[in-house]
């Protein structure tokens, strides 16, 4: 037995080395961790792959490009837009995944023991308190054993089901934002373009102007060196052409990055050049027009926004996660079932089955369900009243786009009848310095007074689409179909320009809010087991002290119809003895699942003014 013993001793020494420098090791490599750059061939490499992507090739732009074409661009090569269908591909993936965490674990196992001596022991005989005396082994050096193993845990199934739906709610969520984000890609797109016009139109005419002015300075130079005027004169005209070169380089400055602001929405290579399919010259006239009333844009907004969609997504995700922290709380049960296998030549049965299952309920979780089922509530009035609070922005950011947009349609009518009341001024200053009664100075100011008038009527017009766009964009209408049968630019074109001629009707069509909330009135009698809306009758012949009992207790005579609507005029004459007791008034909802609601008004909260001083 002594020797027995003193065998194993050293072996024992031996595995504690072993086991102390292995865990040196780990500890001296966990150590020697540092921070590691980015080598220059490793950035090399990532902007190789990046331009790859951003340079990849695209459909040719053939001819000038139109506002149509540039929002079907943005919305295929935009690389925002593409990072919204990635992030619902990627939500998509995540939804699949989940559903495999809803089946059991079906685990398999095979693996391989030995030892260097004999797995041997010795037995104590409890009567005598003796040792046998005699070393006895039942495992074999060397075995091998192989397991597959069935586990499900119904409660695990539940939590994973839970999640799968959490999931699916996900990727309506990445939909919504991929809506979002191309509203406001469409809307920045007919910003731009319309900018980018404005920009080209009068790029080309303040170059020739610029010309001219530089000729008029050289003149003025020549002037002043000659003495023909007096120094004043001369040095007050030099002041004026500067000042209005200076005028038209700031005008240059503000307008030559819009064509590049374009292409980067459309999705082009940077410095890629492209034309514009120019419009007409817009006139006081031009102004879009919004035929859908502010009540039915403010309908469909509350039902169609990205961001209330959202708010209202994640109100089911918040409803599963209440579910979830109250499924943890109850006993877990787990089925089981296996098949073994172990090659151990002592074993009586070396392949066996074996299955059961077993309850397991963690009983102190039960004293934080209180406190787990109020923060879960918590959690759910918190979505609910942060999709209020969206509500009601919603709501004002309507009102403030159509208020804009009117304020801005005014002032283009005025921007554009200035324009062409300079148009006719510079007319006059040119055949008068036709007839040699002006000079060029007066010429070139009304020159620069006609494209600074055209400028700036072109810019309103600019913000004007944006204010049309913003409406769109505030209505939550999208300016495509759901579904595009392809993909490819001219088929993106006609759906753009479909969506857009047809938004107006599709979100003025819609009920105002006021007829969404009253509920509709019917002519048709009431059905005998619906009781219709009630006001209890006040008692004539004793004063009342209190509300009218329960629903049903009055008699059917003093029970009258009212209707759904009251206004003050329609209430009864009543003493000033009874103004301050409340009416009850019963409404019956339309399904009989529903309970009855009553409501206790006080009558002195609806008498007019007038009337309660006159009493």
């Amino acid at each position: 037995m002594t020797r027995f013993a003193s065998s194993l001793r050293p072996q024992g020494n031996k595995t504690r080395a072993s086991f102390v420098l292995a865990a040196a090791a780990l500890i001296a490599s966990g150590c020697s961790v540092s921070p590691k750059p980015l080598t220059d061939d490793e950035n090399v490499s990532r902007l190789r792959e990046d331009m790859s992507v951003i340079m990849a090739p695209q459909e040719p732009i053939v001819g000038p490009v139109s506002m149509h074409e540039a929002m079907a661009r943005a919305i295929k090569y935009n690389l925002d837009e593409r990072v919204k269908l990635m992030e619902m591909a990627v939500a998509n993936q995540q939804l699949d995944l989940s559903r495999f965490d809803m089946l059991p674990r079906l685990v398999a196992g095979a693996g391989y023991t030995g030892r260097n001596n004999e797995s041997g022991s010795e037995s104590l005989n409890l009567a005598t308190g003796r040792r046998t005396g005699e070393s006895t082994t039942a495992t074999d050096r060397h075995r091998r054993t192989a397991d597959l193993g069935f586990t499900w845990n119904i409660l695990d199934f539940g939590v994973s089901y839970l999640r799968a739906r959490q999931n699916s709610n996900l990727v309506l969520i990445a939909d919504e934002r991929r809506r979002r984000v191309v509203q406001g890609i469409l809307q920045d797109v007919r910003t731009s373009y319309w900018r980018a016009v404005a920009a080209e139109r009068l790029l080309k005419r303040i170059e020739p102007l610029e010309k001219r002015i530089e000729v008029a300075r050289k003149n003025a130079n020549a002037l002043e060196a000659q003495r023909v005027q007096a120094p004043l004169q001369t040095l007050s005209y030099q002041r004026a052409l500067v000042d209005t070169l200076r005028q038209l380089q700031t005008l240059r400055r503000e307008l030559v990055a819009a064509k590049s602001q374009l292409g980067a929405l459309m999705g082009l290579p940077p410095g890629e050049n492209f034309t514009l399919q120019m419009p007409p010259d817009v006139t006081g006239k031009d102004v879009p027009a919004i035929t859908a009333s502010v009540e039915s844009l403010e309908t469909y907004a509350l039902l169609n926004r990205p961001e209330l969609l959202e708010e209202s997504y994640n109100a089911r995700i918040t409803a599963d996660e209440t579910h979830r922290a109250l499924l943890k709380l109850l006993p877990g049960i787990d089925l089981n079932a296996g098949l073994h296998y172990d090659s151990n030549s002592f074993l009586l049965n070396q392949r066996w089955a074996d299955y059961g299952a077993r309850v397991s309920w963690n009983i102190l979780s039960l004293a934080s369900a209180p406190d787990t089922h109020a923060f879960s509530k918590a959690q759910e009035e918190l979505v609910a009243f942060r999709r209020q609070a969206l509500s009601v922005a919603v709501l004002s950011q309507v009102r403030v786009a159509m208020v804009q947009f009117r304020e801005l349609s005014q002032e283009f009518s005025l921007n554009a009848d200035q324009a062409a009341i300079d148009r006719r001024i510079r007319q006059q200053y040119v055949n008068s310095s036709t007839v040699g009664q002006q000079g060029d100075m007066s010429v070139i100011q009304a020159e620069v007074s006609e494209l600074v008038s055209d400028l700036r009527r072109d810019l309103v017009y600019a913000d004007l689409q944006n204010a049309y766009a913003r409406v769109m964009v505030s209505a939550g209408v999208d300016p495509m179909p759901e579904a595009v049968p392809s993909q490819d630019l001219a088929t993106l074109r006609q759906a753009v320009s479909d969506g857009l001629g047809a938004w107006q009707q599709k979100a003025g069509g819609t009920a105002r809010l006021q007829e969404l909330l009253v509920p509709a009135t019917t002519s048709e009698k009431a059905p005998a087991d619906k009781a219709p809306v009630e006001k209890a009758a006040e008692p004539k012949d004793e004063p009342k002290t209190g509300p009218v009992a329960a629903r049903g207790e009055e008699p059917a005579e003093r029970k009258a119809m009212v209707p759904e609507r009251v206004t003050v005029a329609d209430l009864p004459q009543q003493s000033a003895a009874f103004m301050t007791a409340p009416m009850t008034v019963s409404y019956s909802p339309s399904t009989r699942t529903e309970p009855v609601k009553v409501y206790s008004v006080p009558l002195s909260a609806l008498t007019p003014m007038g009337r309660a001083s006159a009493r």
